[in-house]
């Protein structure tokens, strides 16, 4: 299964111990992080004022949702500000949703 890795430190992050932050400006979402939660690790989480919970990311329903919050956040008209950060952490969910249904598939 593939790992995630902190955009903080470059370190492993266990599901358990992970959260996807982004802070909201007016209309810009920015600054999306996926790291270690301050309680698993000092210092990894930035000072974003949104966030989800890494496990609940990892599931089917809860990476649909974070999609869904996403869209609705553009149809009321916000942009990204840095669209790279989004693009990694999408990249890493992605990856893990991926396997997840191939794992489902072969068996």
């Amino acid at each position: 299964m593939a790992k995630f890795i902190c955009d903080t430190c470059g370190e492993e992050v266990q599901i358990i111990d992970g959260i996807v932050s982004w802070t909201r400006e007016e209309k810009i979402l920015k600054n999306f992080k996926l790291t270690h939660k301050n309680e698993a690790r000092s210092g990894c989480q930035p000072e974003n004022n949104r966030y989800r919970e890494l496990y609940t990311l990892t599931l089917a329903s809860g990476f649909m949702e974070f999609v869904q919050y996403l869209l609705e956040r553009w149809e009321d008209g916000l942009v990204l500000g840095d669209p790279d950060t989004l693009q990694k952490v999408m990249r890493q969910l992605s990856l893990h949703m991926h396997e997840k249904l191939l794992m489902l598939v072969e068996e």
